[in-house]
């Protein structure tokens, strides 16, 4: 009996601490320049290679966001940003897949978009705004990886 509650024991104990390994790990944090990371005009930030797995890409609530028209009423302090996802693969073909995301977090609630990658990747984090020399401010995406 003893011998069967030791093996329980154990297995809890192996189990609880797996269990808190997993989850959504810190990958980076990116933040976006309301002028210099602003298209057309600016450019967007860009990562080439990421490895496989799954990813989390939200804002940071703590965010100061963009000012899309400074000195003017409105629109101010904006925490939006777009994804786009380039999924990599091996078949004869070379057949990817692009993919296009909205990120927002309007004061109640926070969009994240979780994006699994196959194979390598890469990704492209930008503004987007017909006059940006009136832009100011920034936005910060949090980027998160899951870890089982």
């Amino acid at each position: 009996m003893k011998n069967v509650t030791r093996i329980l024991v154990a297995t809890a104990s192996l189990l609880a601490s797996y269990s808190v390994m997993a989850g959504w790990q810190p990958y980076k944090t990116v933040t976006l320049d309301g002028y210099n990371n602003t298209v057309p005009g600016g450019s967007a930030y860009n990562e080439t290679t990421i490895a496989s797995g799954v990813y989390r890409f939200r804002i940071d609530p703590t965010s100061d966001g963009v000012d899309y028209a400074t000195g003017q009423g409105g629109n101010t302090r904006s925490k939006s940003a777009a994804l786009m996802v380039y999924d990599r693969t091996s078949t004869a073909d070379k057949t990817a897949a692009v993919s296009y995301y909205g990120l927002n977090d309007d004061g109640m609630h926070a969009a994240a978009i979780i994006h699994a990658f196959p194979q390598t990747g890469g990704f492209d984090l930008y503004l987007q705004d017909w006059q940006r020399s009136d832009n100011s401010g920034t936005v910060k995406v949090i980027i998160e990886k899951w870890k089982d």
